[in-house]
């Protein structure tokens, strides 16, 4: 057994920060032994409502009593408030600071690897809409591992202790890996949204989105199930060009937003629609030629539509 495992063993993990992911993953480790001894929160009663739930656990008045107390710290904080918060704090040697962000460099915690505590980062890639929808899907979620042994190998211990998988990252892969999920999620919520947008004209208000959301939903399941390129589907794999350019048309008029992220998307596609096998080359240039020229005609809109300005 490793110091710092001995160490985790004896005075255990603490939070700073009790939001829905310090929440989610306090309750989720208790639940598979690990000793989680406290928390502290800029709002207290975060902090109290998690200690209410997990047992041998204490809500402290400052982030200081966190760190004195416990062997492994998780910053669980906004991205922004990552180095401010861990260079206000003392830290002692062989200790271990983590932040779950999955952008943010590890040089946010320069200060407790300047005064000789082990540093990581520990990105559960999956939303937290709420702690125990959070907890919940724990299950099957990819960490993003940042940190050297003997703390990288602790955290992959402890990824696949929640029944998740670790995916160990340079600080080089950080940005990119960040970027990859956002337009997979937050990206994708917004495609929905200007999917949805498109029925205002035909249907009341929140029907659109109601009607794709099992299309959706039957999308992922198709890529979970058969992945790709099987999961695409559509008039791009058919080399349907008289439809797409019904689609081009269509959204010139109705949405010079979605247009252009339209015809890109479609671009990118057209070389999955090809190894799926029922796209000709033919076709797939007639459909290149369509987007590129739909693409070549749109102009930034003058303002974005009312339901997405923030």
């Amino acid at each position: 057994m490793s110091r710092l495992a001995a160490s985790l063993a004896h005075d255990g993990i603490g939070f700073v920060g009790a939001g829905s992911v310090g929440t989610a993953l306090a309750l989720a480790l208790s639940k598979q032994g690990y000793a989680v001894r406290a928390a502290a929160s800029r709002t207290p009663v975060s902090a109290l409502r998690l200690a209410a739930r997990v047992p041998a656990f204490e809500a402290c008045d400052d982030a200081q009593e966190v760190v004195d107390r416990c062997a492994m710290v998780f910053l669980t904080v906004p991205d922004d408030a990552i180095a401010d918060v861990a260079g206000a704090l003392t830290w002692r040697r062989g200790q271990a600071a983590v932040h779950c962000s999955g952008a943010t460099s590890l040089d946010s915690l320069s200060a407790p690897r300047s005064q000789g505590a082990l540093v990581g980062g520990f990105h559960p890639l999956q939303t937290f809409p709420s702690p125990d929808s959070a907890e919940r899907d724990l299950a099957g979620t990819a960490f993003g591992i940042e940190a050297a042994p003997p703390l990288r190998d602790e955290l992959q211990r402890m990824a696949r202790a929640l029944g998740g998988r670790p995916i160990d990252l340079r600080a080089e892969d950080r940005a990119i890996y960040h970027a990859s999920a956002v337009t997979v999620c937050g990206l994708m919520a917004a495609l929905v949204g200007l999917s949805a947008d498109l029925w205002s004209g035909f249907a009341t208000s929140g029907e659109g989105l109601s009607a794709l959301l099992p299309l959706v939903r039957g999308t992922v399941e198709s890529l979970e199930r058969d992945g790709l390129p099987a999961a695409l589907t559509g008039p791009l794999t058919r080399g349907d060009t008289t439809t797409v350019d019904s689609h081009l048309e269509a959204l010139e008029a109705a949405s010079p937003v979605l247009l252009p992220i339209y015809c890109r998307l479609a671009m990118a596609a057209l070389p999955l629609a090809r190894a799926k096998g029922g796209l000709s080359a033919d076709g797939e240039a007639a459909l290149e030629r369509s987007l590129r020229a739909a693409l070549a005609r749109s102009q930034p809109p003058a303002s974005i539509p009312e339901p997405f300005r923030p």
